[in-house]
């Protein structure tokens, strides 16, 4: 008994269970201060933000892009800006903007709203967001949040002299396809003056002000937006979002030489394109918190000419508190010379244990991330569709986190860590710096995160020539480092990406544990392995299994769940759908609904149950015209929506789309990406277009058939009411909202 209960081993426990809270607490250190009571005038006023936000939404109506509800927001924001004392342009256009990840462009009559303070000329500063909502959401945070902000910001920067203007774009038809922001930076004027940009968005409802995106070279706006308080941001989520299919009006308005900027808050996903995306559910804290960044970012821009300088910087920050960056080549630099060093330090550890010390971190780290795979495979087995982590995110937090500790301990307990812990301590620190300079040659931001522990070790070790201790202590500060500057990063990847991947969040856990590995091993000394093992493995257990058993959706994490009522026109056969087929359904609902492919296209099955049909008028084109020109077949027809707010046209890629008109606006098919299939797509939202006419080009003069699908969000329908009651509070509608969809078939002669 007295040998279980050992100095060495409750040392060692302590210091595992310590990293466990840390890592599973680090949300906690990025919570955005309390709101001022008090402001100075050239201080960020939340509260006054907030009231402008309420008078600007009103009943919290959805208001998307061309609807009667936005009619409304509009004339509450003008009387905003206007009782600012600005005077408001607003720019009235017809978009079309090809859409680079997928076949489809989408087209919408978008009201941009622009003002400016300061110069009259001259460079200037862009401060964007959108006004515009989902039909399913209020838009109280996306992207009412960025409206209230950015007028705050105005009453405060007019009283203030600007070297550089700041113009204010309220852009419009950001939701469905960044159409207002596409039309600023390729039709207005004003853009040619643009030398930096300043974007507010929102994922969510509440958490700090994330720097998420920039562009490359990156100096001047990493530099400025050193000017930030409580800075949270690092080059890796930069790197990693520039790879994911997210989008915001900052991708249609980058180009080289831009400055950019672009922050947004990321938790309370739940809130996201929902109806409680509403202003009661938006936190206090967290305006605080993006107004004062934006003040500050902005303000920093438009008093200082361009630098211009065309170097790339990693960055992180340390704890909200610390702001740091570097020139991307020093830290690969930085790397580079504490690898030599702690080889050199390892190497003269002794022979004995070198080769199972050197094994013991790359397995460890290989076993953790496999590990995880196949328990993430097990739980996706078990609970197939459910997303076990939304709701209930601690449990799979816990196990990632876990599972890293076990693969170390167990590491350790296998290859017996080395001679010594110092011997392992060096060789965890020399895999952690290899890993670091492997991943940073893919993912150039990431070299900062590795730089400063291994410096820290690194000057540790070289103060250990003069001062014996000093490798050990070495060992504490860097894992020190490791877990202020790593663990708080977890976190926003886990708000970002969710568990959609949960081994390579327990790959991150895993080299953020690696300098602990020697100070594990010395605590532990010669005894015996076996009590850490057992205790971390019973935790990844009991962890897993609470993953298996939390529901997958809760009243305060509502699950998303549309309930449609569909007519298929031409079969005469009606369904309500309820999502994707790949998504579990609410308990409520499980058991009515089998999968089926809806719509000509789809590659994923959806949720289906027969209905009655019902009497909708879908969508049509009328006045039909087919020529041929200039060895192409062209297809002129004028749209009638019959109340539908968005129309989809599929028209088959074997037709060889060329190009398409829709209102005048011409766009190539050839400038939209994705994977293809076999239809291309042109999506038409708005009042606008009922009576639009569309042309399009095709290079093949063949018969074929096209495809109407008509959505009307909000349209109920009593079959499909029903079964939306049954929903629960645990899901929710959202993007669309619940509605009437329809499908149609025009052939072509």
């Amino acid at each position: 008994m007295m040998s279980f209960f050992s100095v060495r081993w409750l040392s060692a426990l302590a210091l595992l269970v310590a990293l466990f809270l840390a890592i599973m607490f680090a949300g906690v250190a990025l919570t955005p201060d309390g709101v001022r009571t008090r402001n100075a005038a050239d201080q960020f006023d939340a509260r006054a933000a907030r009231e402008r936000l309420v008078r600007m939404l009103g009943e919290e109506t959805p208001h998307p892009v061309d609807s009667a509800a936005q009619d409304v927001v509009r004339e509450n924001l003008l009387r905003e800006i206007e009782a600012l004392g600005f005077q408001p342009e607003m720019r009235d256009a017809f978009s079309c903007r090809p859409q680079p990840r997928g076949p489809l462009v989408d087209c919408a009559r978008v009201r941009n709203i622009v003002f400016s303070v300061g110069p009259t000329s001259g460079p200037s500063v862009l401060a964007a967001a959108h006004y515009d909502s989902v039909p399913a959401a209020p838009g109280a945070s996306d992207d009412g949040l960025g409206l209230s902000v950015w007028l705050e910001v105005a009453r405060i920067l007019r009283s203030e002299n600007l070297t550089r203007r700041v113009i204010f774009l309220f852009s419009d038809g950001e939701e469905p396809g960044l159409l207002g922001a596409f039309d600023f930076a390729n039709n207005d004027p004003l853009m040619a003056s643009v030398e930096s940009l300043v974007n507010l968005e929102a994922r969510g409802s509440r958490g700090p002000a994330v720097f998420f995106e920039s562009n490359q070279p990156n100096a001047d706006a990493v530099s400025v937006y050193g000017a930030a308080p409580r800075p949270i941001a690092n080059s890796v989520m930069a790197d990693v979002y520039a790879l994911l299919s997210n989008s915001s009006d900052v991708t249609a308005m980058t180009r080289p030489g831009l400055d950019i900027v672009n922050v947004a808050i990321l938790d309370g996903l739940e809130d996201y394109h929902t109806p409680q995306d509403n202003i009661a559910s938006q936190d206090l804290g967290s305006v605080q918190h993006i107004g004062d960044v934006a003040l500050a970012v902005t303000r920093r821009f438009a008093q200082q000419a361009d630098a211009d300088v065309a170097q790339t910087m990693v960055y992180t920050d340390i704890a909200s508190r610390v702001f740091v960056s570097a020139p991307s080549w020093l830290g690969q630099v930085v790397l580079g010379f504490c690898a030599l060093v702690i080889a050199l330090v390892f190497w003269r550890t002794g022979a004995q244990g070198r080769w199972t010390a050197l094994a013991a971190p790359p397995l460890a780290v290989a076993f953790a991330g496999g590990s995880s795979f196949l328990a993430d495979l097990g739980l996706d087995a078990l609970r197939p569709g459910a997303d076990y982590g939304f709701a209930f995110p601690e449990p799979t937090r816990a196990w990632v986190v876990l599972l890293a500790m076990f693969a170390g301990v167990l590491g350790l307990m296998a290859l017996r860590g080395g001679r010594s812990g110092a011997q392992t301590g060096a060789a965890a620190m020399l895999w952690f710096v290899i890993i670091g300079g492997a991943l940073s040659l893919l993912l150039n931001g990431i070299s900062i995160l590795f730089a400063l522990p291994a410096l820290v070790f690194t000057g540790a070790v070289l103060l250990g020539l003069v001062w014996k201790p000093a490798q050990q202590v070495g060992l504490w500060l860097a894992l020190l480092a490791v877990i202020i500057i790593w663990a708080p990063m977890l976190h926003l990847i886990e708000l970002a990406l969710g568990f959609q991947m949960p081994f390579a969040l327990t790959l991150i856990s895993a080299f953020m544990l690696l300098p602990c590995l020697g100070l594990i091993a010395s605590l532990r000394g010669e005894g015996r392995w076996r009590e850490l093992v057992t205790i971390v493995g019973l935790g990844v257990i009991v962890s897993i299994a609470m993953s298996a058993l939390v529901p997958s959706m809760s009243q305060a994490r509502p699950r998303p769940l549309n309930i449609t009522y569909f007519l298929n026109t031409i079969d005469g056969e009606a369904r309500i759908l309820a999502g994707s087929a790949e998504r579990a359904l609410p308990k409520s609902l499980a058991g009515i609904f089998e999968p089926e492919m809806i719509l000509p296209g789809d590659r994923v099955a959806t949720w289906a149950m027969p209905a009655p049909t019902e009497n909708i008028t879908p969508p049509a084109l009328q006045d039909v015209m087919v020529t041929s020109e200039g060895g192409e077949r062209i297809i002129r027809a004028r749209l009638v929506m019959n109340g539908a707010y968005r129309v989809i046209l599929r028209l088959p890629l074997a037709a060889q789309p060329l190009r398409v008109r829709v209102n005048g606006v011409l766009t190539d098919f050839a400038d939209t990406g994705g994977e293809g299939g076999a239809y291309m797509n042109v999506a038409c939202q708005g009042r606008a277009c009922d009576g639009a006419m569309i042309e399009v080009a095709l290079a093949r003069e063949e018969p074929q058939d096209w495809y109407a699908i008509g959505q009307f969000p909000g349209r109920t329908m009593a079959a499909a009411e029903a079964l939306g009651a049954r929903r629960g509070p645990t899901a929710t509608p959202i993007q669309m909202g619940d509605g009437v969809t329809t499908l149609s078939r025009f052939r072509l002669e």
